[in-house]
């Protein structure tokens, strides 16, 4: 039954995740051929509201542990003091934040270059955005009972439903009426809406004996989850300072133009990290099981399968946006000037995951050792390295954007092929350079696959969505052939032959039994 729910999970997953590709691909499109330099805010807003996420993470990210430990030990009592307490804390912050974001919107052509003929509109984009936000925040409790149950398939149904209602939304409102930004912040509303209703209702019917009581609320509660989750609200403050500031600062010193051709380049890092996240996630409960049961050997093999996978996995999408790169923008920006810069920013943008893809799941390992602090503190100095570098550069010379993107790129690349790998060899007491064979598999792995797609688009030149499609599927086929002896060990080659033999066997011997 798990392995089963962990293929549903993985399959929900994969399938929102093609969906929100698809969304922002088609979206960011519309957006950027009817509202000039509109979509950037869309980007600037979701940037802004990070922040106030650092925040709230803090008590939220360790509530899901604590309340399932309480309800395994049927401690009753004790969920619901920390299920209430998690809740009313939420409450209470949202309440603190509403002031801010209001006046956010109200002034904000004096916080950021709005051009004046979309100001209502950006306003209302906003105004939905924090709305969002708050509605998220608040309901997040709810999310607990299918994680503590080990039922998250039913969340990922229910995240299924609320991106089919998102794409109706904007659908409906894009093909049928005046095109505005704040469709997205609506379609996202409804979503968040949909979300938290099925968690609320899974909880009523699955948790019965956890309720939200005001006698339940413990300040003791919310301290002790502040205080082992800041560690995770400092890596969090790091990660922003490294690239969620980029579109902010684009806009304030550059202008509006620059910040939608970041967010708009950015669009397949983004996607790409997400997808990298999704993937990893699938595997960390085996790290951790293998760490908890302190079998070293499980551990590390479980750890190389996974960078191993990953790199099977990521090096593919990650070497065709460089190597179709240029003739995907300019047939999805076809009426745009900047194709060339939107392709420059995006492949800078994604660079530092030409490491990162090979060693993802080594940030897990500082969570499961409990080395959090050294990690958050070194992220936190990257980040705030990578801003004053920025802000020099934007200064003193004519970079402009290639600074913003290629910034955090190089120390995003420094930090990973440095810090990461070997403290994570700390960690677990190996010789300080064991990942850094995953890492040359890793880079080997994208530049024979680049090479594979260059050399296609010299004897298929692509000029159509149509040559784009068939030669990069043709060059998929062959890709995953080079990782399949590249990336895969013999024993795993092995296996997925004796696989193939067993099902074209039973196959063929069903077949035979038939007739």
């Amino acid at each position: 039954m798990d392995k089963k729910r962990l293929a549903i999970n993985m399959s929900a997953q994969l399938l929102v995740f093609v969906i929100n590709l698809g969304i922002s691909f088609v979206l960011t499109g519309v957006i950027d051929s009817s509202i000039d330099d509109g979509y950037g805010f869309v980007k600037t807003a979701n940037d802004i509201v990070i922040w106030a996420q650092i925040v709230v993470s803090a008590l939220n990210t360790m509530a899901s542990r604590f309340i399932t430990i309480q309800l395994h030990k049927k401690d009753h009592e004790g969920a619901n003091e920390y299920f209430s307490s998690v809740f009313y804390a939420n409450l209470m912050m949202a309440g603190i934040f509403l002031l801010p974001a209001v006046c956010v919107v109200l002034f904000l052509n004096q916080l950021f270059q709005v051009p004046g003929e979309i100001l209502r509109d950006v306003q209302l984009l906003w105004s939905f955005v924090f709305l969002n936000f708050f509605v998220s925040i608040i309901t997040s409790v709810f999310g607990v009972t299918t994680y503590s149950l080990n039922r998250l398939e039913l969340t990922s149904f229910a995240t299924i439903v609320s991106e089919l209602a998102r794409v109706s939304i904007l659908f409906i409102t894009y093909r049928f009426f005046p095109a505005y930004l704040w469709y997205v912040g609506l379609g996202s509303v409804a979503a968040t809406g949909i979300v938290a209703a099925a968690n609320f209702g899974y909880t009523r019917r699955l948790l019965p004996q956890v309720r939200i009581r005001k006698s339940f609320f413990r300040w003791k509660k919310v301290w002790e989850l502040i205080s082992l989750g800041a560690w995770n609200s400092v890596t969090r403050l790091g990660q922003v300072l490294l690239d969620g500031l980029d579109t902010v600062i684009a806009n304030v010193l550059i202008d509006a133009a620059a910040m939608n051709s970041l967010a708009i380049a950015k669009q397949i890092p983004t996607m790409l990290s997400s997808l990298m996240g999704t993937v990893v996630g699938v595997f960390t409960p085996s790290i951790t099981i293998a760490y908890a049961r302190e079998d070293r050997q499980e551990l590390l093999d479980v750890i190389q399968s996974s960078n191993r996978i990953m790199i099977f996995m990521m090096s593919i999408p990650i070497s065709f946006v460089v190597a179709y790169g240029r003739a995907f923008f300019s047939l999805w920006m076809s009426w745009r000037q900047d194709q060339e810069l939107l392709y420059r920013l995006a492949v800078l943008s994604m660079a530092v995951l030409f490491v990162s893809a090979s060693i993802q799941v080594l940030y897990h390992v500082f969570i499961i050792t409990k080395k959090v602090r050294v990690n958050s503190l070194v992220m936190v100095g990257s980040g705030a390295l990578t801003t004053a570098i920025v802000f020099v550069l934007l200064k003193t010379t004519d970079l402009g954007l290639y600074a913003i993107a290629g910034v955090s790129t190089v120390i995003g690349l420094v930090r990973n092929l440095t810090f990461t790998p070997i403290y994570a060899a700390r960690c677990l007491q190996l010789k300080w350079n064991y990942f850094y064979r995953d890492i040359a598999m890793g880079l080997f792995s994208i530049v024979c696959i680049w090479a594979l797609g260059v050399i296609s688009q010299l004897l298929f030149p692509i000029d159509s969505w149509t040559r784009l499609f068939l030669v990069g599927c043709g060059t998929g086929v062959v890709a995953l052939g080079v990782n399949f002896w590249i990336v895969l060990r013999k024993g795993e080659r092995e296996m997925i032959f004796r696989k193939l033999k067993e099902k074209l066997g039973g196959g063929a011997g069903a077949g035979g039994a038939h007739e």
